[in-house]
């Protein structure tokens, strides 16, 4: 597990350098904040189109191929930020690392490649750590890199330090890691008469439990990107914090979540199992987003960051768990990346309409919305029903 966990978390560093200072930079180019949360939001756009495609090349060509080439391209995209002067320079900055961005899916197959049924949640723990150290990390060093101030913040050197970074993940994912799909499955798929993407997730579609676990996904997905959004926005209207402190807040958020998908997981599944994971992480990120409607001054900000980084931390590892044992070994990545794509909508949709909200409505109308998102996911898991993890 250690070789893909620190592909992934130093490939996450990279991506979280950019985090608190993504939404000033686009704001730099005078763009208004509904543009700058639909430039935002495509990102995910792109990553929903690409990620059943990357799954698919993942179950024929083998995880280790598309986790290389992807991590080249993310650096690739960083580069383009850096260089960026014009709004649609970032626009494109924005569509590459969107599309490399989607092989998420490919690095969940590889998890449910190596682990059984039983510690694939310790498993998605260790991959969802990853995130976790990687968002702890990846913000605060780009906080004080690009500094506290948004008009005069350094945008160059944090771009090309996540540069930097993500190739050094590229190459150690190129030199270290070894192929997770063993030849026995390669076989079989050799074996099978193709088949087409699009007959593949419709397949996948078909089945009930799956499709409950993936919209529930989808839903509380889309309560967070509002969050991930207008975060730096709403710290700005509501606390007068920059980058630098905005960046140390979601370290703090990453903390708590690695602490727990990391170090608490695997013993809370054995206890409770995913199913009621995820239950009690639906009810602590909708605790969360209610707290921030009160969170004036930097304690209660921290009691809301807490809930919502303690929902994050149960709920990724425990969902990616439950949807992984619904798909055949043969159609992981295929699963994965239909999972991803749902996820990755969720996050075109929640910025879509976050940045209007915030605009007409005020700074805590957006995670009012989202906190009425999470309850139709919790619904949807508490009436799940019960069917055998598929082999």
């Amino acid at each position: 597990m250690f070789p893909i966990f620190l592909i992934t978390f130093v490939d996450l560093v990279g991506f979280g350098l950019l985090i608190p200072l993504l939404p000033f930079i686009v704001q730099r180019t005078g763009a208004s904040m509904e543009v700058i949360t639909i430039v935002l939001g495509l990102y995910s756009l792109v990553q929903f189109l690409a990620a059943p495609i990357w799954g698919r090349i993942s179950d024929k060509w083998g995880r280790k191929p598309v986790l290389v080439i992807t991590s080249y391209g993310l650096a690739l995209s960083y580069v383009i930020v850096a260089y960026a002067q014009s709004l649609e320079m970032l626009i494109v900055s924005r569509v590459v690392g969107g599309i490399m961005a989607a092989n998420i899916g490919a690095a969940q197959a590889y998890m449910a490649d190596i682990t059984t049924p039983e510690n694939r949640s310790k498993g998605m723990g260790v991959l969802g750590a990853a995130f976790g150290l990687g968002f702890i990390l990846g913000p605060a060093i780009g906080g004080v890199l690009g500094g506290n101030d948004a008009a005069t913040a350094d945008f160059f050197v944090p771009s090309m330090v996540a540069a930097g970074i993500t190739v050094a993940a590229a190459l150690g994912a190129q030199f270290f890691l070894k192929e997770s799909l063993s030849p026995e499955i390669r076989a079989k798929l050799a074996l099978r008469p193709p088949e087409k993407l699009i007959d593949k997730i419709r397949a996948g579609l078909s089945r009930g439990t799956l499709v409950m676990l993936i919209l529930c996904a989808f839903l509380t997905i889309t309560a967070w990107a509002q969050f991930e959004t207008l975060f730096a926005f709403w710290a700005d209207a509501r606390l007068s914090y920059g980058p630098r402190d905005i960046g140390l807040l979601l370290t703090f958020i990453g903390m708590i979540s690695a602490l727990v998908q990391g170090g608490a997981i695997g013993r809370l599944t054995k206890m409770f199992g995913e199913r009621r994971l995820v239950l009690a992480a639906m009810m602590l990120t909708f605790a969360g987003f209610i707290t921030f409607t009160f969170a004036h001054n930097l304690s209660i900000t921290l009691v809301a960051c807490a809930l919502l980084s303690l929902g994050s931390g149960l709920f990724n590892p425990s969902i990616s768990s439950l949807i992984s044992q619904q798909a055949a070994e043969t159609e992981r990545g295929a699963v994965m990346g239909t999972f991803q794509s749902a996820t990755a909508l969720s996050r075109i949709v929640g910025p879509a309409f976050s940045g209007l909200v915030f605009a007409s409505l005020g700074a805590d109308a957006p995670f009012l919305i989202a906190a009425a998102l999470i309850v139709p996911a919790f619904l949807l898991v508490l009436f799940l029903p019960q069917s055998a993890p598929a082999r």
